[in-house]
């Protein structure tokens, strides 16, 4: 089996990873991208980006992102990743579950919703009598 070479990113370099997580992270950057676009190619699988750790996968056919970090994740980096590891012509959100159902206060998970916004029409409200 032919070992990929991968990129830790400066937060990870001084930690100790377990090798099966290595091995996914091998497997994830040797996989076959599921599209590409004019901003890059995007695979599914488990990636490093700065502090966190991000999951792409397909769940009933729309694509999540999941953002894993033991920091707080703040707007900024949620882009960032959004973009990095999600097509530009997806549209994604972040849900915000109950209390009961959080997964952590380190966890965010960006979903797909089905279709997208047209880029040429103005959404028009009617005007309600009160």
């Amino acid at each position: 089996m032919e070992k990929i070479n991968i990129q830790l990113p400066q937060y990870w370099k001084k930690k100790k990873l377990n090798p099966e997580f290595i091995k996914e992270l091998e497997s994830t950057a040797k996989s076959d991208p599921f599209t590409k676009d004019e901003f890059g190619e995007y695979r599914f699988g488990t990636f490093l980006h700065g502090c966190a750790i991000v999951k792409v996968e397909m769940t009933d056919n729309l694509l999540s992102v999941a953002i894993h970090s033991q920091h707080p994740i703040g707007l900024p980096m949620i882009k960032e990743i959004r973009y990095k590891y999600a097509p530009n012509n997806y549209l994604m959100t972040m849900l915000m579950p109950s209390r009961e159902q959080q997964i952590s206060n380190n966890t965010v998970v960006l979903y797909q919703i089905p279709g997208s916004f047209g880029d040429t029409e103005d959404v028009e409200f009617e005007e309600r009598e009160a």
